[in-house]
């Protein structure tokens, strides 16, 4: 190979250092919009971003095309905190319906410790909803929903079932879980544990059961 075309074919360090580069300050710039609404609110707008985390508004949008792409990264960190929050505690849940019960419980636990945060990420929606792959968008809902999905598909073909019904079971089982926390979170007529046990009663028999076969003790996803 020629020099000319040696020095071609070699890696470009300098676009991987500041592709690395803008990856951390994007981090960076999530993180002190995190930290901003988290003491503010999710009504925030960005004057009040940039003011009270001392960035000026137009470093984020070096970084980010527009104020709908900040929010919408904003929501996609969250809900990976979220699902980073509730995978940990189905990890340490030994029986299917443990997991079940701790899953809803750290993210019942994760909405409750920040709400102004979790309706600020979740009002992030993206123009269009699905990905090159054809998986949803990592919008907060997509994030949380599609990983859900993929939790019980690996129960169900562990079980030796079927794993057809993974993505409604998921997205739909998420979506009665943030309505119910929703409400709660509005009017609180109960402790968080009884929400959770309430949920994971409500959620366990149609996830448990076999086709055809009533759920208990014999029939779960183990």
């Amino acid at each position: 190979m020629s020099r000319a075309k040696s020095i071609l074919a070699a890696p470009d360090g300098r676009r991987d250092r500041w592709r690395a580069h803008r990856e951390a300050r994007r981090g960076e710039l999530i993180a002190a919009v995190i930290a901003v609404v988290a003491e503010r609110g999710p009504g925030i707008g960005m004057d009040d971003i940039a003011s009270a985390s001392g960035i000026a508004k137009p470093v984020f949008y070096r970084y980010f095309t527009d104020k709908s792409d900040l929010f919408l990264a904003v929501g996609r960190a969250v809900a990976e905190s979220v699902v980073a929050e509730t995978t940990a505690a189905i990890d340490q849940a030994s029986s299917p319906r443990e997991k079940l019960e701790a899953g809803i419980g750290a993210y019942v636990a994760s909405i409750e410790a920040s709400p102004g945060l979790y309706r600020f990420a979740a009002a992030a929606r993206p123009a269009t909803w699905r990905s090159p792959g054809g998986d949803l968008l990592d919008d907060y809902a997509g994030i949380v929903g599609l990983h859900a999905a993929r939790i019980i598909g690996e129960f169900m073909r562990g079980a030796g079932l079927d794993a057809g019904a993974a993505d409604p079971w998921g997205f739909g089982i998420v979506g009665l879980v943030r309505s119910a926390t929703d409400r709660w979170l509005e009017q609180p007529t109960m402790s968080r544990a009884a929400l959770v046990s309430y949920l994971t009663d409500l959620v366990w028999p149609g996830l448990a059961a076999r086709p055809g076969k009533p759920a208990d003790d014999e029939n779960v996803l183990s």
